[in-house]
């Protein structure tokens, strides 16, 4: 039983929605309990559950379904919206169910039997999945304790996390696109800044500009040479000699004027 329990711990290593399903799978078919497993997850984009289902046997043959989000007499899908989990005696070998391939895939499998399902969520509690167990005793499936009831709240767990890990990366995408498209365009300003400058001719007489709120020339021409260095500052980042070249300034120049206006490199 130890053994048992340590295998299952290894769910905690999956990575993604999908790993998390096969390992799930893989995990519960090394000691076959079932005639079947079914495990399932909400595609929101197209509006259906994408399952992925293994027979009872030593072998691993996944096999994939699609059910419709709309299908309400799918038990499935039943078990999805209720959010609660539910346990059928028979499934009277998938006749009333209207998907083919999985009506057949009941069908198929030996003896006459039931399905215990039940819903799993995501890190906002919504309902997101599934997974269902079918046996010829459904409820012995839902009894707390078993291996099977602990590797789906293990299951549980790591989808939480693996959602909420999801989340995350997703708001910091979205960050790092604001912070880049912030950078292109001071880029492009400084550069039209830059632009503006050096076509702007050496007799212009800055008529068009009021400057009769100017009531100390000398505090105007500090304010617009901290405004010229802040402005290069941007342009040439971390470029001491550039800056003092562009300006026409020594560095040692240079130098003095950004600790007096107080501008850093």
């Amino acid at each position: 039983m130890r053994i048992r329990m340590k295998n299952v711990l290894t769910l905690l290593d999956s990575k993604t929605r999908e790993q998390l399903m096969f390992d799930f799978l893989e995990l519960n078919q090394r000691r076959p309990r079932y005639e079947a497993l079914m495990v399932g997850m909400v595609n929101a984009a197209e509006q259906h559950l994408e399952c992925y289902a293994v027979c009872g046997t030593n072998n691993l043959n996944i096999q994939r379904f699609e059910t419709s989000l709309h299908d309400v007499s799918h038990p499935l899908i039943h078990v999805l919206r209720s959010g609660m989990p539910f346990t059928w005696q028979t499934l009277l070998r998938g006749i009333r169910i209207e998907e083919p391939r999985l009506r057949h895939f009941i069908y198929d499998l030996p003896g006459e039997c039931g399905m215990h399902a039940r819903p799993v969520f995501d890190n906002q509690s919504l309902a997101c999945g599934i997974i269902a167990a079918f046996s010829r005793e459904p409820e012995s499936c839902s009894r707390s304790g078993s291996l099977f009831s602990f590797s789906s709240e293990l299951f549980q767990y790591q989808l939480k996390n693996i959602c909420e890990l999801d989340t995350l990366r997703r708001h910091l995408h979205q960050i790092q696109d604001v912070f880049r498209s912030q950078q292109q365009k001071q880029k492009q300003l400084d550069e039209l800044i830059t632009t503006l400058s050096s076509g702007m001719p050496k007799g212009f007489s800055g008529i068009a500009k009021d400057y009769s709120d100017v009531d100390d020339l000398y505090a105007a021409l500090e304010r617009f040479e901290c405004e010229v260095l802040t402005q290069r500052l941007r342009q040439f980042p971390s470029d001491k000699r550039r800056i003092a070249m562009s300006l026409n300034l020594s560095p040692r120049t240079l130098s003095y004027k950004l600790s007096k206006y107080g501008c850093e490199l």
